[in-house]
């Protein structure tokens, strides 16, 4: 009984890890996260496009 949950449990930790894996890198539609973001407090932002809107700005 108690080796038949442990299997149960570990199927469903491995489906839940597999999916995350696959929405976050393979999907076509992936995840919301910080590669489209137009924030500048985050890490991922393009440095050089910071630096063009802020010199579109001042011009």
């Amino acid at each position: 009984m108690i080796a038949m949950m442990t299997w149960i449990i570990a199927i469903i930790t491995f489906a839940v890890i597999g999916w995350a894996v696959y929405r976050q890198w393979f999907s076509k539609t992936k995840a919301a996260h910080c590669d489209d973001c137009a924030d500048v407090g985050c890490p991922l932002y393009d440095q050089a496009k910071v630096i063009r809107e802020n010199n579109q700005k001042r011009a």
